[in-house]
């Protein structure tokens, strides 16, 4: 068997990359969810009973989580609690991964999702970072 050569080791490597981070941002995901990330703020466009994927890079290890503030009057219903998934490299110690938030559009209507990452402990102080969707259910 011949060894790889220097392009298809890069394209597996890239195959892998992306199997290993899941779907591409703004795409179906499990369930026929649409996606989004960090890389994808701003406005998301849905259909009443579709499914919402919210996908952050996260590091659980620096004390850091994403923070989310409920809607008083919600489109979207909230659908389990958070999952935090490790990168296929988590067996690196401090290897960080990614907060999965899942929500469902419940009716017609205009919500902000605003996601803070924050230590909880440390109150008062500005969040590393804030990423904010504007989602519209029709």
């Amino acid at each position: 068997m011949r060894p790889l050569g220097p392009v298809l080791r890069c394209a597996a490597v890239a195959v892998l990359f992306v199997a290993a981070h899941g779907v591409v941002a703004g795409q179906a995901g499990a369930g026929g969810a649409t996606v989004v990330t960090e890389q994808t703020h701003g406005d998301v466009s849905l259909k009443v009973g579709a499914l919402l994927e919210v996908r952050l890079e996260a590091n659980h290890t620096t004390g850091y989580s994403w923070v989310f503030a409920p809607a008083v009057n919600p489109v979207l219903m909230r659908q389990g609690k958070t999952v935090y998934q490790e990168h296929v490299a988590g067996s690196t110690v401090g290897a960080g991964g990614v907060e999965v938030w899942r929500f469902k559009a419940v009716k017609a209507g205009k919500q902000g999702l605003q996601f803070e990452y924050r230590r909880p402990w440390e109150k008062g102080s500005p969040p590393a970072k804030v990423v904010t969707f504007t989602v519209t259910v029709e």
